[in-house]
């Protein structure tokens, strides 16, 4: 049935609004990774536990990790590849929201109790788009290459190990981090663990294209300053996370730019 959408169906229609959602969210949360980057006061000071080092742009690149796919799935309409996404922020959000809260009866001046709160939101949010996208249906099914798939197997594996570090407050960071940061941070790689597990779980090309996009959107942001610290405090862990950024990245901009057979733009 066609109505005054312009001759579309109302599905039609609702979908264009839907991606239109997606792609503004998405700018959001880029806009955001630059005001951490740049350092916009009246964005930084909403997180509360800032730290040592790299820590605002380590947030950056968080924050551009979570804008890549969310664009991308709007642009595409890739609706299903919102489940993994909503794994990640389910666990990530949950875990920084019940450990904000724990922390939160000491602050008098109650930043960290709406620290805990925004993320109780998101993770909420991402439970409800959990839910409703469990009808959605893969535009690309196209079978995830193996390269990818191993991958995302080490990756996980290595966000595990990280993650569950970081939050029992070890010290596995290229610079030193107080014990909040360090906690906020695991439940972060914890989060990004669970989605490319969920990757593995459905190795669908049209849901791994998000994975590498909002990977590749990490590394750009942190291969440079994280180059820098090299020659001033070499260390294992900091050789660690950047022979991943650089594998990673090789990979990603191999499969979304490079490949003629699986970059963004061909067709499935």
């Amino acid at each position: 049935m066609f109505d005054l959408f312009g001759g579309m169906s109302r599905d039609e229609a609702g979908g264009l609004v839907y991606r239109a959602a997606l792609v503004l969210l998405g700018l959001l949360a880029l806009a955001a990774a630059v005001a951490f980057l740049v350092g916009v006061r009246e964005v930084v000071r909403f997180w509360p536990f800032l730290g040592y080092g790299l820590t605002p742009v380590f947030l950056a690149a968080i924050l551009a990790a979570i804008a890549a796919p969310v664009i991308w799935i709007g642009l595409s309409g890739e609706f299903a590849a919102l489940r993994g996404g909503a794994c990640n922020l389910l666990v990530s959000g949950g875990g920084i929201a019940a450990y904000g809260l724990s922390q939160s009866w000491g602050d008098p001046v109650g930043r960290v109790q709406m620290f805990a709160v925004i993320h109780l939101a998101v993770a909420m949010a991402a439970l409800l788009l959990l839910v409703v996208s469990q009808g959605a249906q893969w535009r690309d099914a196209r079978p995830t290459p193996v390269l990818v798939r191993i991958a995302f197997a080490v990756f996980g594996l290595t966000l595990v190990t990280v993650g569950t570090a970081l939050v029992l407050r070890r010290d596995v960071f290229p610079w030193p981090l107080e014990d909040d940061s360090s906690v906020v941070y695991g439940f972060v790689f914890l989060g990004a663990a669970v989605y490319f597990a969920y990757g593995l779980w459905r190795p669908v090309w049209g849901n791994a294209k998000g994975q590498l996009a909002g990977f590749l959107a990490y590394d750009l942001v942190l291969i440079v300053p994280f180059a820098r610290l090299w020659p001033a405090s070499p260390s294992l862990s900091l050789a660690v996370y950047l022979a991943v950024i650089a594998a990673s990245a090789l990979l990603a901009v191999w499969y979304l730019a490079l490949s003629p057979r699986y970059r963004l733009w061909a067709s499935a």
